[in-house]
């Protein structure tokens, strides 16, 4: 005769599913998709009976998902919250570093950082994060060492390659700065910032054709790229393709309106094509959106003093005295104009 399987009694049974859901949100919570993780981890959060360690995790889980959302009040408050469960959790402090990071308090974010590379000290992530917060406070051999700590950890960090290899740039070490962009792209042949990076940096050297290979490259694999439509428009003013130069630059413009460099490219690609008029509308604007642009104080007196607007030009080049004492360029223009400086 035939056995009937056994009818589980109501109270396991509950107990099974409650097990399998548990098992599941925790699946859940520690995705990086935010519309799957918020609902698990709060449902943890909110489970009676949660050993205290899984609510902790849950809650930085939650944090690190409201981040990626952008949405930092809430995620300040999770990993806040997270950490006061369990002080030592060093993905807790690096992600509220990166969102401190993201709003600009970076004594708050280089603290966060310093203690997650503290309790993982081979945590080569923490050390390029860190890295980055000294490069924007400006203390650029910090940053290097961080940049180098991390690659030193692992060697196929593309986005410390990339960093290293900028600010060598920036400090005059182009060549250094080539074999960080090159060893990038022989990790990652696809990545659009080592092209970028490495098209500004033969644009720098003079490189011309070079320039325009990486920066074509660059586009094609990130139509959204502002540093590259704005180094391949410098590019193109370089070899006197102006309407090129023009054309790049509102692409950038209409990726980012607030660029005030790039309004002082275009302007001087107008310039270039005997446009002052347009040239000193994408001046004015720039100096709006920045004051401290000495290029815009420059490019602005000069074509103030070629038209005959000498009380401007001179306000202009005084202003660019002011912002850069040693500008050998301004005193000759101040002295043309018969102004004191």
């Amino acid at each position: 005769m035939m056995r009937r399987p056994l009818a589980l009694g109501s109270l396991l049974f509950a107990l099974l599913l409650a097990g399998t859901a548990a098992a599941a949100d925790a699946e859940d919570c520690a995705s990086d998709t935010p519309a799957v993780s918020i609902p698990a981890c709060t449902r943890i959060i909110g489970r009676a009976g949660e050993p205290d360690d899984n609510i902790a995790e849950a809650i930085a889980n939650r944090g690190k998902a409201y981040m990626l959302l952008n949405d930092f009040n809430r995620a300040i408050a999770d990993l806040d919250e997270a950490l006061r469960r369990r002080p030592q959790h060093g993905v807790a402090h690096h992600n509220r570093g990166v969102v401190y990071l993201q709003q600009g308090e970076f004594e708050k974010a280089l603290a966060d950082f310093t203690e997650a590379t503290r309790l993982s000290p081979q945590d080569a992530e923490s050390r390029f994060a860190r890295g980055r917060t000294y490069h924007a406070m400006g203390k650029i051999d910090l940053a290097l060492a961080d940049f180098d700590a991390a690659i030193k950890i692992d060697a196929r960090h593309v986005d410390a390659l990339i960093s290293r290899g900028a600010l060598l740039a920036s400090t005059g070490k182009p060549e250094q700065a080539l074999k960080d962009y090159d060893e990038a792209l022989r990790i990652d042949p696809n990545n659009a910032d080592a092209y970028s990076n490495r098209g500004s940096l033969y644009l720098m050297t003079s490189r011309f054709p070079q320039a325009m290979a990486d920066l074509n490259q660059a586009i094609k694999l990130d139509p959204a790229n502002e540093m590259a439509y704005l180094n391949r428009g410098m590019t193109y003013v370089f070899q006197k393709q102006f309407d090129r130069a023009i054309s790049d630059f509102d692409r950038a413009l209409r990726l980012n309106p607030r660029n005030s460099h790039v309004l002082v490219q275009r302007a001087t690609a107008y310039f270039f094509k005997k446009q002052p008029d347009r040239a000193l509308a994408d001046l004015n604007e720039a100096i709006r959106l920045d004051s401290k642009s000495l290029q815009a104080h420059k490019l602005r007196a000069a074509i103030h003093s070629g038209s005959g607007r000498r009380d401007q030009a001179i306000a202009d080049f005084r202003k660019a005295l002011e912002l850069d004492p040693s500008d050998q360029s301004v005193k000759k223009g101040l002295a043309d104009l018969g102004a004191a400086q």
